[in-house]
C-alpha cells in the first residue's frame, strides 16, 4: 500500500519542500548539495518507523519472529494522517482482518529495530526474486522466439502455481497475535472517563487505567505532527498495535469487514512501500486511480526535438478480407464494448477462436512475417490472461456466509454477562452451520444447535479477538479455501502489476463474463461490473446471458436496516444548510484557506446530492411518509434527513407565482435550480442560497432542498424581507437586501431595478386566487409575514424591485438572508410571447397553414411563460450594443474634429457612420457605465396576471416600454443573426465541428446563447439549405450552372436536430403515459417502456401473420417471457399502437419546437432510411434513465407494439430505470445525469469554487498557443493539483480536461512517451466519468489516435481510430461528417504503407459517406483513381478522375491548381486507357490469329488423316477383292 514518501509527499508538505528548495537556490544561486538535501529530508520526514504486531500478555520468547511479522513504513511526513497508516494496515496480509485496535508509541532497542529492518529487506529481496521468476517463467508460459508461439500450462481449479491447498495447518493462516494471549484493553476513547477534573490530580494507577505502564495513544483523527513537536515521536521508533474491546456497533463493523475479505477481497499486500519500490496492489481495483500513477517527470526543452520510437509490432495493421467490410456497423450493439474500445481482434478471437490477419509494413517480399505471428500470439495471450484473471476472481471468493442469527438481540441476563451478538456462519464444504457469540474480548463458538439456544462455549470454542481467526480454527475447509484465496489474490496482484494499462483494466472488468469458463461461477452481473467501472451508469449493459440473482443474507440485512441516507453514527441528522453556509463563510485570505473552503463546499454539496437521491428513492418506494398525509397527493411534501422534498407540480394558488400548470411547474423548478447554480458560481458574500437538487424518475420530478433555519417552525422564527409568499399579499422590501442584490448582481448579470406595484397581480387574478385559496396543514413557509394588522400594511403604491417578481428574500433564525424561488435571471423570450401581448411575431409570421402540420397556430401556452433568454445571449447582445455605441460615439467625435480639408471619400464614410448612429444619439452623451445601465434588462416584462402600467407615473411607463423594446431587440437578434449564422457556419465549416450527440449539441447551442426550443427553427433553416444543395446538383446535371459552392449542407446536421427533438418530445410523451399509469406506482412499467421503445425503433406494426412467421423463423423466448412474471391486461394503461404513439410524439414536437418532422416516421422510404435510429435509442435512454441489454435489435422494420410482448425490444430487455439527477451547482450544460447508488455521478460535474485553478488552466492554454511549453506544463500541473485537492479525486470533468491538455502540451514539446501516457490516462478518466460512449471519450480517443499516428505507433493509432469511428456511428449515425474524414485518414494510412486494395476500399467508403466538402470528395476520387491506375485499371481510373475533374472545376474553377492537375491526370489516364485498350485489341487479334491458324492446321491435319484413311481403306478393299477373286479361281 503506497503512502506519501520523500518522492511524493502530501500536498502541504510538498509545497513546503518546494519552498525550502527555492530558498536554498535563492541564497546560494546554485543547486543544493546532496548533504543539504539529505539534511532537509531528515528534518521534514520520519524514517525507519515500524508497526509491531498486537501486544501480548507475555513477552515472546522468539523476538525474531516478531521482527519478521512487523511492518516497516517508508519515510513519511509528520503531516501524514494516522488514518492513512490504519488504511495501509487494512490491506496487508495478517493485519487486514484486524479492525478494533489502537496505535501507541513504543521505544525499542537498537538491536531489535535492526532485526526488523533486516527482515523487511529480506522480504523485499524475496519479493524481487519472486517477481523475476514470475517474469522469467511468465506464469508457466513458454515462448518460441523464432515463431512467437505461446503455450501455457493449464492450471486446475483450486491450484495456484501448481501448489495444492489440500492440507493447510492452523498456524499457516491464523494470526498468533489475536488469541487469548493477546492484551485486550478498554477502548482509548473511554480512558478520559477516569480523569475527574476535581480530584486534584491523577494517581499513577488512574492514569495508567490499570495497565502496566503509561502509553501514548495516537489520535485516529489527527496526524503525527503533534507527537513530533512534543518530542514523543522521532525516527527509528515503533508503533505498537493494541487490541481493544468491542461494543455492538464495532461488532457490526468487524463482521462487515470480514464479509468483505471473504467475498473476493483477500489481502495480497505483504509490506508498505513508497515510490522507491514497486507497489503490490490489493487485488483488482476496478476504479483505477489513473492520474496518481505518475511517471517520472522530465524537463521539457522548447527547442530540442526528439524523434519518436518505433516498435516493430506497431508496424502491423489489421487486414480486411473481401468477405469483411471495412465499414463499422453502428447497429451492432451486442459487441458494443469490444467495438467501442477498438478490440476487433479480441472479438474475432472470441467468436472464431483465431485472431485476424495483419499487414507488416516493414516486411520484405520474401521475408517470413514473424512479427505478425508474435502479434497474434500477443492477442491470444491477452485473452488468456483476462480469462485467468476471471478464474482468479472466482478463487478469491470464499463460500462462507456470515449473518446475524435469529437469537439476536441477546437476552438481558446474557447481555449483563457480556454477550453482544450471535452470529450464524455457513461453513464451506459439508461442515454445516455453526453459531458464534460475540463478546467484548472477541468471538467464540457456542453450543447453540438448530432452534435450541445454548450460548455456552463449545468444547473447542476457538476463541479469537478476530472473527476470521475464530472460524479458521474451527473449519479445515475454510482454511483450505482461504489459503487458495490468498494465493489467488497474490497472483491476481502480479497480473495487475504486469498489465496495468488503465484502459485495458476497464475493458477487462466489463467483458469479464465473456471469459468465464463453463465451471466458473458468475457471482456478479454485467450491470454490477459496469457500475464498478463507470461513475455514470451506461445506457447499455454488456450481458450475453441471464443475470443470476443469488441469495445474499448481508444484502437483506443492509436493506432491512437501511436508514435511507441518515447517518445514525453521528447521533442526529446532518444540518446541510448550516454546513454549506458555514463553509461559504470560511476565510479566503490565503490560497490554502481558499482550497480548504472550496473542498468543504464541494464535499458538502456532493454528500447532499447523495443523500437526496437515497431519500428520493425511498419516497418513490413508499418508505417515507409525507408531512401532510391528509392532503391530496399533489400537495404532499416530505421531510427526511433534514432535506425538504416536494413534487414539481402545480399544487394550487396559495403561493405567489405568475404561472400555472404542471408543465410550467416542472420548467420553473428547473429554472430555479439553474439560477441557484448561477449564484453559486458567482459566490456572492451575504447572499445565501439553498442546496438544491432535482430528481426525475418514472415521470415524477422531485425538488430536494436544504431547509432555511426556522422556516418550518410554528413560532415566529423567520422574516420575509423581500417579495411576497402568498399570492394576495403585498410585496415586502428591505433596503439592505435590495442594495446587496443590486450591487452584487446588477452589473454582473445585467439586471435592472424597476418600480412595480406593491400588489402586482391583477384584480381578476386576485379574485381567482381568493376563491380557490386553501389553508394547508403544513406549508413550506409560514404565511404570516408580519404580526401587524392588515389595515396597517401598505397595499397601494409602488416599490423598487430587483429580480423576478416571484423571488423571495427571507431572514432565517440564523440571521442569514436567503434568496428563494429565483425562477429567472434573464428576461422572458419575446419570440415566444404572443403577438397580442407584445411579442416579436417571428413565429406567427413563419407559421404555415398546412392541414398536415401539427404546429399550433397560437403561442398561448402556459409553459412558454418560463421561456427565457439564455445568459450567453444577453452577454453577446450586450457586447454588440456596446460595440455599436462605441462606433457611433467615435463617428460623432470624428465629425467634430474634421475640417474643410477632409477629402470627399472620408466625408462619405463619416456620414455613413453618422447615419448608423442616429438611433443611438440620445445615449451618446452618457458615460460607458451609464449606458451599460441602459442595457440592463427588466425581468418582469411580458408576464401574465400582472397589472403592467397601471398606477405607474409617466417615467416608469416609459422605462417599461423601453425595457420591452430592448427584450424584443435581443430576441430579434437571436432570430435574425445568431440562428442563420449557426446554419451558415455549419454549412461552410467555419465554426467548430458538428457535435456528435445530443449532449454535445445542447452545449453547442447553449454556448451560442440558443435554447433547445429553437431546434425546430434550426431544422427549418437546415432543410432550406439542403433544398438549395439539391437544386444546385440538379442544375449541374442539367448544365445550367458552371460554378457551385464548395461546401454542401451536412446531412447529419438535420438528422442530429430531429433526433434531439424526437428524444426530448418522446421523454415528455412517455412521462405522460407513466403518469397516467401511476408514475412510480405503475405495476409493470417495463412493459410500457418496451412498447414505447419498440414504436420508436420501427416503421410500422406487424400483422398477426407476420408475427407468426417471425416467431417461426426466430428462436423466440416468448414462453420464457410469459412465464417470467404474471401480466394483467387491465393494469396497463398503455394500449397504444405504433401510429398512436408517433402521433403523440409529432404533436409534442409541433407544440414544443414548432416543427414538422421530415425524416422520422416518414412514409417516404428514402427519407425514412435517413433516420438515425440507434442514436435516437441511445439518446432517449439517456434522457429517461433506461438501461438496455446489449443485443442487436432489428430496428427500422416492422414491430409489435400494442401487445404485452413487444418487438424488437421486449420487457425483459429493460435491465433497469435509474433516476436522473440535476445538481444546481453543476457546471455541465446537460442538466440531468443518470445516477445509481447515490449521486456520485453528479459530483463529477460540480462547479469548483477555486478561481486559481481555472486561471491556471486558461493560462496554460495561452502559453501553449504561444509555444511556451515549459510554462504551459507548469501551469497545467498546478491546475490539475488544485482541482484534485478540492475534489479529492481524479474523476472530475476539470481534471479530465487538464489531463487531455497535458498530453497535447507534451506532444507538441516532443515528449512523445509522456504524451501517450497522459493521453491514455485521459481516456481512462473520461470512461470512468461518462461511460464508454461519452463525448469526452470520443474527444480523448481522437487525441490519442492523433498522437499515436504522429509518433509512429500506427497499429495502436488505427485501433483508436476504429474505436472513435464506431462511437460516431452509435452516437451520430452513419452520415456523421467526421466519419468520411476518418475513413479518408485510414485510407491514407494504408495507401502510404502500400496496402492498395484496403486503401481503395477505405477511400470508396469515405466517398460513400457524402462528405460536405466537395474538395475533399474530389481528393477522395483522385486518390481512388491513383490506386486504380497503379492496379492497372486505367479505364476505371479515367472515369474516377473525370469525376474528380468535374468536382474541382465546379467547386474551385478552371484555373485552380487542383483542377489543372486533375485535367492532366485525366488526359494521362485516358491515354493509358486507350493504349491499354489498343494493346488489348492487338493481343486479342494475335490471339484470334493464333486460334485461326491452329484451327486451319487442325483442319488440314484432319483432312490429311482422312485422305490417308481413305487410301488405306481403298487398299484394304483391293486386297479383299483380290482375295475373293483368288478364291473363285481355286
Amino acid at each position: 500500500k503506497e503512502m506519501s514518501s520523500t518522492k511524493e509527499a502530501t500536498p502541504n508538505q510538498s509545497d513546503l519542500a518546494h519552498e525550502e528548495g527555492n530558498k536554498i537556490k535563492n541564497n546560494n544561486n546554485d543547486e543544493p548539495k546532496g548533504e543539504e538535501v539529505a539534511e532537509i529530508e531528515e528534518q521534514l520526514f520520519l524514517h525507519n518507523l515500524c508497526i509491531l504486531p498486537p501486544l501480548q500478555k507475555e513477552e515472546p520468547t522468539d523476538k525474531s519472529q516478531v521482527g519478521k511479522d512487523a511492518i516497516m513504513l517508508p519515510s513519511i511526513s509528520p503531516a501524514e494522517p494516522v488514518s492513512a497508516i490504519r488504511g495501509a494496515l487494512a490491506e496487508i496480509r495478517g493485519y487486514a482482518h484486524i479492525t478494533n485496535y489502537r496505535l501507541v508509541l513504543e521505544n525499542i532497542d537498537g538491536s531489535f529495530h535492526q532485526s526488523v529492518v533486516d527482515a523487511s529487506k529480506t522480504k523485499k529481496e524475496s519479493e524481487k526474486q519472486k517477481e523475476e521468476q514470475s517474469n522469467g517463467a511468465n506464469n508457466n508460459k513458454v515462448v518460441n522466439e523464432s515463431t512467437g508461439e505461446v503455450s501455457k500450462k493449464k492450471k486446475k481449479k483450486g491450484q495456484i502455481n501448481g501448489n495444492s491447498s489440500s492440507s493447510v495447518q492452523i498456524s499457516d493462516v491464523v494470526s498468533p497475535y489475536t488469541s487469548s494471549k493477546a492484551v485486550i484493553k478498554v477502548p482509548s476513547s473511554f480512558l478520559s472517563l477516569d480523569n475527574d477534573p476535581i480530584s486534584g490530580g491523577e494517581t499513577e494507577e488512574d492514569s495508567n487505567n490499570g495497565q502496566d505502564e503509561a502509553e501514548i495513544v495516537l489520535n485516529d483523527f489527527g496526524d503525527l505532527s503533534p507527537y513530533v513537536e512534543a518530542g514523543q515521536l522521532e525516527s527509528n521508533m515503533a508503533l505498537r498495535m493494541v487490541l481493544e474491546r468491542y461494543d455492538t456497533g464495532l461488532v457490526k463493523e468487524h463482521v462487515n469487514k470480514t464479509r468483505f475479505l471473504l467475498e473476493g477481497s483477500a489481502p495480497c499486500v505483504l509490506r508498505v512501500v513508497g515510490n522507491e519500490g514497486n507497489e503490490a496492489k490489493a487485488g483488482e481495483d476496478a476504479k483505477v486511480d489513473v492520474y496518481n500513477d505518475k511517471s517520472e517527470e522530465k524537463e521539457i526543452d522548447n527547442e530540442t526535438e526528439k524523434g519518436p520510437k518505433t516498435n516493430p509490432i506497431e508496424m502491423l495493421l489489421p487486414d480486411f478480407p473481401f468477405d469483411k467490410s471495412v465499414a463499422l456497423n453502428g447497429k451492432s450493439l451486442k459487441d458494443f464494448y469490444y467495438l467501442a474500445c477498438g478490440e476487433e481482434q479480441r472479438l474475432q478471437l472470441l467468436n472464431d477462436k483465431v485472431p485476424g490477419d495483419f499487414i507488416n509494413v516493414q516486411k520484405e517480399k520474401d521475408e517470413k512475417d514473424v512479427n505478425a505471428d508474435k502479434f497474434k500470439n500477443q492477442i491470444i495471450e491477452a485473452q488468456t490472461i483476462a480469462a485467468r484473471w476471471s478464474e482468479l476472481d472466482d478463487m478469491c471468493y470464499v463460500n462462507c456466509n456470515i449473518s446475524f442469527g435469529g437469537f439476536n438481540p441477546p437476552p438481558s441476563n446474557r447481555r449483563i454477562l457480556g454477550d453482544l451478538a450471535y452470529l450464524e456462519v455457513e461453513l464451506p464444504g459439508k461442515e454445516g452451520l455453526v453459531h458464534v457469540t460475540a463478546i467484548p474480548s472477541g468471538f467464540y463458538i457456542n453450543r447453540t444447535s438448530g432452534d435450541k439456544f445454548n450460548p455456552a462455549p463449545a468444547d473447542e470454542p476457538c476463541f479469537s479477538h478476530e472473527l476470521l481467526d475464530c472460524l479458521l480454527q474451527k473449519s479445515a475447509s475454510l482454511r483450505n479455501e482461504w489459503s487458495v484465496a490468498l494465493k489467488a489474490s497474490s497472483e491476481r496482484s502480479e497480473l495487475a502489476t504486469a498489465n496495468d494499462a488503465p484502459v485495458e483494466s476497464l475493458f477487462r472488468a466489463v467483458v469479464k463474463r465473456d471469459l468465464k469458463t463453463g465451471s466458473s461461477d458468475n457471482r456478479s452481473t454485467a450491470q454490477q461490473q459496469i457500475d464498478a467501472v463507470t461513475l455514470r451508469p451506461s445506457w447499455i449493459d454488456h450481458d450475453h446471458e441471464e443475470s443470476i440473482h443469488r441469495r445474499n443474507v448481508p444484502r437483506l440485512e443492509e436493506n432491512l436496516s437501511s436508514t435511507f441516507g441518515v447517518e445514525l453514527g453521528v447521533g442526529v441528522a446532518r444540518d446541510w444548510n448550516e454546513e454549506l453556509q458555514s463553509a461559504r463563510e470560511m476565510t479566503t485570505e490565503s490560497i490554502e484557506d481558499r482550497i480548504e473552503r472550496a473542498r468543504i463546499i464541494h464535499k458538502t454539496l456532493n454528500d447532499f446530492a447523495d443523500a437526496s437521491v437515497v431519500g428520493a428513492m425511498a419516497i418513490f418506494k413508499g418508505q417515507i411518509s409525507p408531512m401532510n398525509p391528509n392532503e391530496p397527493s399533489r400537495a404532499h411534501v416530505y421531510l427526511h434527513n433534514n432535506i425538504f422534498f416536494s413534487r414539481a407540480i402545480d399544487a394550487g394558488v396559495d403561493t405567489f407565482k405568475i404561472s400555472q400548470g404542471d408543465k410550467c411547474a416542472r420548467k420553473s423548478a428547473s429554472r430555479d435550480a439553474h439560477s441557484v447554480g448561477t449564484l453559486h458560481k458567482l459566490d456572492v458574500a451575504g447572499l445565501n442560497t439553498l442546496a438544491t437538487v432535482l430528481i426525475d424518475y418514472l415521470g415524477t420530478r422531485l425538488i430536494c432542498q436544504s431547509i432555511v433555519p426556522g422556516i418550518l417552525q410554528g413560532e415566529k422564527t423567520h422574516d420575509v424581507l423581500y417579495g411576497a409568499v402568498e399570492a394576495t399579499a403585498p410585496l415586502e422590501w428591505s433596503k439592505e437586501m435590495h442594495e446587496t442584490l443590486e450591487q452584487k448582481l446588477g452589473k454582473t448579470l445585467m439586471i435592472a431595478t424597476r418600480n412595480i406595484q406593491r400588489l402586482p397581480m391583477t384584480k381578476e387574478r386576485m379574485e381567482y386566487v381568493e376563491a380557490r385559496k386553501t389553508a394547508p396543514l403544513i406549508s413550506m413557509i409560514d404565511a404570516k409575514q408580519d404580526d401587524e394588522s392588515s389595515d396597517e400594511k401598505k397595499t397601494d403604491g409602488v416599490t423598487p424591485f430587483f429580480g423576478p417578481v416571484e423571488m423571495k428574500g427571507i431572514r432565517g433564525s440564523d440571521k442569514r438572508s436567503y434568496c428563494l424561488d429565483i425562477t429567472r435571471l434573464t428576461a422572458r423570450d419575446a419570440n415566444w410571447v404572443p403577438k397580442e401581448q407584445g411579442g416579436t411575431a417571428n413565429w406567427e409570421s413563419n407559421y404555415q397553414d398546412d392541414k398536415s402540420s401539427l404546429v399550433p397556430e397560437s403561442l398561448f401556452d402556459d409553459e412558454w411563460v418560463m421561456a427565457i433568454l439564455r445568459p450567453e445571449l444577453v452577454i453577446h447582445f450586450t457586447h454588440k450594443k456596446m460595440r455599436e455605441w462605441t462606433e457611433a460615439k467615435s463617428a460623432v467625435a470624428a465629425t467634430k474634429e474634421s475640417d474643410d480639408n477632409v477629402n470627399e471619400s472620408s466625408a462619405e464614410k463619416t456620414a455613413e457612420k453618422e447615419k448608423k448612429s442616429d438611433h443611438l444619439k440620445k445615449f451618446l452623451e452618457l458615460s460607458e457605465s451609464e449606458y451599460k445601465k441602459v442595457l440592463c434588462m427588466n425581468l418582469n416584462v411580458f408576464l401574465p396576471y400582472m397589472k403592467g402600467q397601471d398606477g405607474l407615473d409617466a417615467e416608469d411607463i416609459e422605462k417599461i416600454q423601453q425595457d420591452e423594446e430592448l427584450v424584443r431587440e435581443a430576441a430579434n437578434h437571436l432570430w435574425t443573426v445568431i440562428l442563420p449564422g449557426i446554419t451558415q457556419d455549419i454549412r461552410t465549416g467555419s465554426g467548430s465541428s458538428i457535435p456528435a450527440d445530443g449532449k454535445g449539441l445542447t452545449e453547442f447551442l447553449h454556448q451560442r446563447g440558443v435554447n433547445c426550443r429553437y431546434l425546430g427553427r434550426l431544422a427549418e433553416l437546415a432543410k432550406v439549405e439542403e433544398e438549395k444543395v439539391n437544386e444546385e446538383e440538379r442544375d449541374v446535371l442539367a448544365g445550367k450552372c458552371k460554378e457551385i459552392p464548395r461546401h454542401k449542407m451536412p446531412q447529419c446536421w438535420l438528422e442530429s436536430l430531429e433526433c434531439e427533438m424526437v428524444a426530448r418530445a418522446s421523454k415528455h410523451v412517455l412521462d405522460r403515459y407513466l403518469t397516467l399509469n401511476g408514475c412510480v406506482a405503475a405495476s409493470q412499467p417495463a412493459i410500457d417502456i418496451a412498447s414505447f421503445l419498440s414504436a420508436l425503433m420501427t416503421r410500422g406494426e406487424e400483422k398477426a401473420s407476420e408475427t407468426e412467421n417471425r416467431l417461426k423463423d426466430e428462436a423466440s423466448d416468448e414462453e420464457q417471457i410469459q412465464l417470467a412474471t404474471l401480466t394483467f391486461d387491465d393494469d396497463s394503461v398503455l394500449k397504444r399502437g405504433h401510429s398512436e404513439i408517433w402521433a403523440d410524439i409529432e404533436e409534442e414536437v409541433g407544440r414544443r419546437f414548432r416543427y414538422t418532422l421530415q425524416i422520422y416516421n416518414n412514409k417516404d422510404n428514402d427519407k425514412a432510411r435517413r433516420a438515425p435510429l440507434i442514436p435516437l435509442l441511445r439518446r432517449f435512454c439517456q434522457r429517461i434513465g433506461i438501461r438496455l441489454k446489449a443485443k442487436n435489435y432489428k430496428v427500422g422494420a416492422k414491430g409489435l407494439i400494442s401487445s404485452m410482448i413487444s418487438y424488437p425490444i421486449a420487457a425483459q430487455d429493460i435491465v433497469e430505470v435509474v433516476p436522473l439527477v440535476k445538481h444546481a451547482a453543476s457546471s455541465e450544460e446537460e442538466s440531468f445525469i443518470p445516477c445509481v447508488a447515490g449521486a456520485v455521478a453528479a459530483s463529477t460535474s460540480l462547479h469548483v469554487l477555486l478561481p486559481e485553478a481555472k486561471n491556471a488552466f486558461d493560462a496554460a492554454q495561452g502559453c501553449l498557443s504561444q509555444k511556451q511549453f515549459v510554462s504551459a506544463l507548469d501551469l497545467i500541473q498546478e491546475a490539475t493539483n488544485l482541482y484534485q485537492r478540492v475534489v479529492e479525486s481524479p474523476f472530475h470533468n476539470r481534471v479530465y480536461r487538464c489531463l487531455e491538455l497535458t498530453s497535447v502540451i507534451l506532444f507538441q514539446a516532443h515528449e512523445y512517451d509522456l504524451a501517450i501516457i497522459n493521453a491514455n490516462k485521459a481516456v481512462a478518466v473520461a470512461i470512468q466519468i461518462g461511460g464508454f460512449d461519452s463525448k469526452e471519450v470520443l474527444s480523448s480517443r481522437s487525441t490519442l489516435a492523433h498522437i499515436l499516428l504522429n509518433t509512429g505507433n500506427i497499429a495502436s493509432a488505427v485501433k483508436q481510430q476504429r474505436a472513435t469511428m464506431y462511437l460516431m456511428e452509435v452516437m451520430a449515425g452513419p452520415r456523421f461528417v467526421e466519419l468520411s474524414n476518418s475513413y479518408h485518414k485510414l485510407g491514407t494510412i494504408y495507401h502510404e504503407v502500400g496496402s492498395l486494395i484496403n486503401s481503395l476500399r477505405f477511400y470508396q467508403e469515405a466517398f460513400a459517406r457524402n462528405n460536405p466538402d466537395r474538395v475533399i470528395e474530389g481528393l477522395l476520387s483522385k486518390h481512388s483513381a491513383s490506386i486504380l491506375a497503379t492496379l492497372g485499371q486505367f479505364k476505371a481510373a479515367f472515369e474516377t478522375e473525370r469525376r474528380t475533374y468535374q468536382t474541382f472545376r465546379l467547386a474551385l474553377g478552371e484555373d485552380h491548381e487542383f483542377t489543372k492537375s486533375s485535367q492532366d491526370s485525366m488526359k494521362q489516364f485516358m491515354k493509358m486507357s486507350i493504349d491499354q485498350h489498343k494493346q488489348a485489341d492487338e493481343e486479342k487479334k494475335k490471339h484470334d490469329e493464333v486460334i485461326r491458324k491452329r484451327l486451319e492446321e487442325r483442319a488440314a491435319e484432319e483432312l490429311g488423316n482422312q485422305m490417308v484413311a481413305d487410301e488405306v481403306a481403298a487398299e484394304e478393299k483391293k486386297k479383299k477383292k483380290k482375295k475373293r477373286s483368288n478364291k473363285k479361281k481355286k
